[in-house]
């Protein structure tokens, strides 16, 4: 573990506190011996770096990065019946077998934390609880649903949470994304303490703007995953063996209901806060067929891009509208033009093909995902540090979360999540974002209709009385990162880009 001195003097690659740009922190790393390969089901506890010099401590946190991917990528072990597994490697299996979801994918999904009515989630290791997907019934054990109760929650994460618009891939299909969350950070949001009124499902036990619920603090072990996903119709076999995919029911918002389908990985945003860094530490990997390196390196010849149509006379798209029930989903929608606006750092790219060919995962389909940057606090002691003031930042930005936002300098991880964090969520969008009662906007004034139907007593618990003040701090908080996107697009435009 790093002791107190290196872990209050360590600099961020984007962030807090004062910063180092991650290419200044890379400029030099290709002299620095980089740390050896570790495969193994094991999610590293914490970032041990062996210097206060952050160009050499770069490729010692993009190797916890590598080490954490694998970990939570490994096949997990799955029961056959209640009570089920959830979240534990399977030991007797191989990196790269695919017959089984990988370790994160059995954690709770935000689907299982934000129910309707604010209703309390099953326990851990149970999948009894209602379906986004509706109907009667519960979840079948390890099943994945592309969707939630707030139907449109899904689309709008190509950027800063849902402030910006869709992605949609090469195939015109709306990449989708999902959110889960490990056992340690489960059980503090249902269960956070006597210093809280209660859950933190519930907006109106959440803090910040005006409220007296004090600043959320998630313990040590908390690991939250954030992936985007390719529907995979009409992809050739060829380049469909390039992908970690797998069946996932996908939820149509206008119809309510769910198709079955195969879809594949294109992005995994980890976070994951260590007794160190207790501001997390940020890693996001995104699969190496999602755009070219550069936008000059689009050419035709080159393997199909999920996001990029090899062809450099097609104008990068410009975003567009959130999907909702004013703008709903189109049935073959234009697919987005991607282009990388920054290159991962050379430092980085070494640690990617090191791990990419190192025994036990090359050969499966995970060498073909890349780590796009790394990214840890500048003093591990301070939970809440000054997130406002100006500081360097990388711009160095995944592209099938952060597509939109790629020339911010508020556009790393940490910059991005540090807005939730000055409404004292500890750097945590979700919660605010999915916790009841939630909130869509009409279209139109509203025309009386018939209640909804009664749902079972042992289903849904009676819905706690609406808190305009806590509605009104989610909201808040949504307007803080719409200005924040809206700021970064006027200085492009300024900058000519």
């Amino acid at each position: 573990m790093l002791n107190r001195r290196l872990a209050t003097s360590l600099l961020t690659t984007g962030l807090l506190g004062g910063a180092w740009p991650l290419a200044a922190a890379a400029k030099d790393a290709k002299d620095s011996s980089l740390p050896p390969p570790v495969v193994s089901y094991n999610i590293p506890i914490d970032a041990v770096a062996p210097s206060q010099s952050p160009e050499a401590n770069l490729p010692y946190f993009d190797d916890f990065s590598w080490r954490e991917f694998i970990a939570l990528t490994w096949p997990v072990t799955v029961s056959t019946s209640a009570p089920y597994s959830r979240g534990l490697p399977d030991i007797k299996k191989k990196y790269g077998d695919v017959s089984v979801p990988g370790v994160w994918e059995t954690w709770k999904a935000d689907y299982e934390l934000f129910l309707p009515n604010g209703a309390a989630p099953a326990e851990w290791k149970s999948f009894a609880t209602l379906s986004p997907c509706g109907g009667p019934g519960t979840l079948v054990p390890y099943e994945k649903v592309l969707g939630s109760f707030n139907t449109y929650h899904g689309f709008n994460q190509a950027s800063m949470t849902e402030a910006a618009g869709p992605l949609v891939s090469q195939n015109r299909q709306y990449v989708r994304y999902e959110t889960r969350v490990n056992q340690v950070e489960y059980n503090y949001i249902t269960n956070p303490g006597a210093s809280y009124p209660g859950p933190l499902y519930l907006l109106k036990n959440l803090p910040g703007n005006g409220s007296a619920n004090p600043a959320l603090k998630f313990p040590s072990g908390s690991v939250e995953v954030k992936a985007s996903w390719r529907v995979m119709t009409g992809v050739p076999a060829k380049q469909r063996k390039r992908y970690y995919v797998t069946k996932a029911k996908v939820l149509d918002p206008v119809s309510g209901t769910c198709t079955l389908t195969d879809v594949g990985l294109i992005g995994l945003h980890i976070v994951n806060k260590t007794p160190s860094f207790p501001q997390w530490i940020w890693s996001t990997f995104e699969h190496v067929d999602n755009v070219p390196a550069l936008p000059g390196e689009r050419t035709r010849g080159k393997p199909p891009y999920s996001l990029n149509d090899n062809n450099p006379k097609t104008p990068p798209s410009e975003m567009g509208q959130p999907i909702s029930q004013c703008n709903p989903p189109q049935q073959k929608p234009a697919p987005t033009e991607v282009v990388r606006k920054r290159p991962i750092a050379a430092s980085t790219q070494k640690t990617n093909q090191l791990y990419q060919q190192a025994n036990g995962v090359k050969g499966t389909v995970w060498e073909n995902y890349q780590l796009v940057l790394t990214q840890w606090p500048v003093d591990g002691t301070d939970t809440f540090p000054n997130v406002t003031q100006p500081q360097p930042q990388t711009n160095t930005a995944n592209v099938a979360t952060e597509t939109w936002v790629q020339d911010s300098t508020a556009t790393s991880c940490m910059s991005c999540h540090s807005v939730s964090n000055s409404h004292q969520y500890d750097f945590v969008w979700f919660l605010p974002l999915g916790a009841w009662p939630q909130k869509q906007a009409p279209c139109a004034p509203q025309v009386a209709s018939a209640p909804p139907a009664a749902q079972p007593a042992d289903k849904l618990a009676a819905p706690p009385p609406e808190s305009t003040v806590a509605a009104e701090r989610r909201d808040k908080a949504i307007l803080d990162l719409r200005d924040l996107l809206k700021r970064t697009q006027q200085g492009q435009a300024a900058a000519g880009e």
